[in-house]
């Protein structure tokens, strides 16, 4: 327990106090050496390389307590509006708190590699490059095996509960079976993950010279990623206790908000029971490395006037990817079954929702389902029903395909302008559905057990298609222009003229990006299959965007935020799924264009002297990008706004430098 002044959340009122001390070490050791030999035409180098990155952490959270105080013991009559969180505060009546339990971790990845390349110069017009990586990296471990490392599906429960058959769903009895395993426990691994034992990365290169104004490159590679970053909590080594408070009377003072003493921390001692009745999460013990796939060819032309362009073909296959991050890249193994949502009505009754008896009322282990007498029905046509979700992360089974190409057009600055002009034109598909993106919102998984390998559903191509970060167009200009002023110049070349006007050059960055898909949701998930997701119903024919410029709209009328259509869209009913597709053709957010500018001028003292004043324009035309609308959820009262702005409004600043 963490000695310092608890956190205290006051309704109506600023809250205080912090009690999330934390005390992390990231740190990485290693050591690596290379050799080279250049023979004739080659330059052979080779090299070996051993690290151990890992963190060192106790995250405490809310260790010193967190408490809340509403009013509602000190109110005057019924009326919440008399509440008067002060009141409650002064007399130590917290309406709710909790205090939390961490454990100290030492988690780390071990890493290996040796490589061999050779650079090649065949002759004056041919270079080629290859070359190979070797690695091999451990799954992440613990240094005291303080690890889940998977989840096993089959095994007994030892809760020892059978769910009795029910002739409503029209499922037999079944064992209740499932259970998180632990490091070095029962034979499991001491390490997360299946890493390969070898990660082979070839890669190979070469320039060609068609003639003395045209070059060709080509070259592929294969990449790997490294583990993510960062502490991986573990269930059953840090635990909450909540606070025990009536509704109406207190029973409860902060003096001794937990007068049964505190839940300990169970580490492994629990087994397959840690967590039950409440929501678990587990790195899945199949995760394989995940690698790309990269390859390029372009051709580079020398023109007139100091100028050239270039044409250029890239894209990469991408293999084994994770579905996303921890959180919206999880894949519940413990949704119910679609072929449930005809419970949602049975002779108008909701029989999913419905109160049955509960099998697991007084089994020791089984959390807080002990000491309830009934249960929803849904809960108990979970695949593992004494648990809440069973969150299973950085699965590994998502792709994507990238292809791209690009048009350039480069002057060298001579004379009085030079710069550089380039489109490109790119596809970017995938199948996975837990990406961030700033500007753009994720649709989710409509159906986890299409990401579940052990599912009869599963299908990870199910939702195959355009990818989150899509952003087909983007063209950028960056010209220079000296002004024709001054010394070496047409006009005022001598005097206060060339003292004034001369020396200054003026540079731009103007960009034009086209927006990302857009994906909706539904604001109600009404299917009861617990952890399933929803969408809404499209309506055939409907303009999905709404028509217009939404800046030009929005600087006319700020009230005039709608980007979406929500007349496009209807409220999937109750025991069915929402037909809106992940994304949906030419539907993008809002293109991302801005002109920044930089004006200078440099001016020689004599002698190495010289005064050198710049100032730069963010932003020139005060153009906005935005953010994700206010919310892709279909019933939100923000669904389909734009409500924020992500770049900065136009931004100037002046800068000033002698050098001697």
């Amino acid at each position: 327990v963490v000695q310092k002044f608890p956190s205290l959340t006051l309704t109506g009122y600023n809250g205080t106090g912090q009690s999330g001390l934390n005390d992390v070490n990231y740190y990485s050791w290693g050591a690596n050496g290379s050799l080279t030999k250049l023979a004739g035409a080659h330059s052979f180098k080779t090299g070996a390389d051993y690290r151990i990155i890992g963190v060192d952490a106790l995250q405490n959270g809310n260790s010193a307590g967190s408490y809340t105080f509403s009013g509602v013991f000190t109110r005057a009559g019924n009326n919440a509006a008399n509440n008067n969180a002060i009141a409650d505060l002064l007399l130590g009546y917290p309406a709710s708190g909790t205090l939390a339990l961490p454990s100290p971790f030492n988690q780390y990845v071990k890493y290996y590699a040796w490589f061999a390349q050779d650079d090649w110069r065949v002759n004056d017009r041919l270079t080629v490059n290859y070359g190979v990586r070797l690695e091999h990296e451990s799954g992440l471990s613990e240094e005291n095996n303080q690890l889940v490392v998977g989840f096993d599906r089959d095994a007994i429960s030892p809760l020892n509960v059978t769910i009795p058959a029910d002739p409503v769903a029209g499922t037999p009895a079944r064992q209740v079976r499932g259970g998180l395993m632990f490091a070095g426990q029962n034979g499991n691994n001491e390490h997360v993950g299946d890493p390969p034992a070898v990660k082979m990365s070839p890669r190979i290169g070469a320039a060609y010279s068609l003639n003395d104004k045209t070059v060709l490159r080509g070259g592929y590679g294969l990449f790997w990623a490294p583990w993510q970053s960062g502490l991986q909590s573990t269930p059953g080594y840090s635990q909450t206790t909540t606070l025990q408070q009536d509704t109406l009377t207190p029973i409860t003072s902060i003096d001794n908000p937990f007068p049964a003493g505190l839940i300990p921390v169970s580490g492994n001692s629990l087994g397959m029971l840690t967590g039950t009745s409440s929501a678990v999460t587990f790195i899945d013990q199949t995760r394989d490395a995940p690698r790309v796939h990269q390859y390029s060819v372009d051709m580079q032309r020398q023109l007139g006037g100091d100028m050239s362009i270039g044409l250029t073909y890239m894209g990469s296959m991408g293999r084994h990817l994770t579905w996303g991050g921890t959180g919206t890249g999880a894949v519940n193994i413990n949704q119910v079954d679609p072929r449930f949502l005809n419970l949602n009505n049975v002779n108008g009754v909701n029989a999913l929702t419905q109160q049955v008896p509960n099998p697991f009322l007084g089994v020791a282990g089984a959390g807080s389902f002990t000491t309830r007498t009934t249960l929803p029905r849904n809960q108990l046509l979970r695949p593992f029903p004494q648990f809440d979700n069973v969150n299973m992360i950085y699965s590994t089974l998502g792709r994507s395909k990238y292809d791209a190409a690009v048009i350039s057009l480069s002057k060298r600055t001579t004379g009085w302008w030079g710069g550089r002009v380039s489109y490109t034109y790119s596809r970017l598909w995938d199948n996975q559905f837990g990406q961030g993106n700033y500007y753009s919102s994720s649709p989710g998984i409509l159906n986890n057990f299409t990401a579940d390998p052990e599912s009869e559903y599963f299908d990870p191509d199910a939702e195959y298609g355009r990818s989150l970060l899509d952003s087909p167009h983007k063209i950028v200009a960056s010209p220079i222009i000296r002004l024709p002023f001054g010394e070496g110049h047409r006009w005022l070349t001598t005097g206060l003229g060339n003292a004034l006007a001369g020396g200054w050059t003026v540079s731009f960055v103007i960009q034009m990006q086209s927006g990302f898909p857009m994906a909706f949701t539904q604001n109600t998930n009404n299917t009861n299959l617990l952890g399933h997701g929803q969408r809404p119903n499209v309506v055939p024919g409907a303009e999905i965007l709404v028509p217009g410029s939404i800046t030009d709209r929005l600087r006319e009328n700020p009230d005039d935020n709608l980007y979406i259509n929500p007349s496009a869209f209807t409220q999937a009913a109750q025991g069915t799924i929402g037909n809106a597709p992940r994304y949906y053709d030419g539907v993008y957010s809002p293109w991302r264009n801005t002109t920044d500018m930089a004006l200078s001028k440099d001016v020689s003292l004599g002698g190495s002297r010289r005064v050198s004043v710049r100032l730069d324009i963010i932003n020139v035309f005060n153009n906005p990008w935005y953010q994700a609308l206010g919310s892709s959820a279909f019933g939100n009262t923000n669904f389909g706004r734009v409500t924020a702005q992500a770049n900065y409004s136009r931004t100037m600043q002046v800068t000033g430098r002698f050098s001697f």
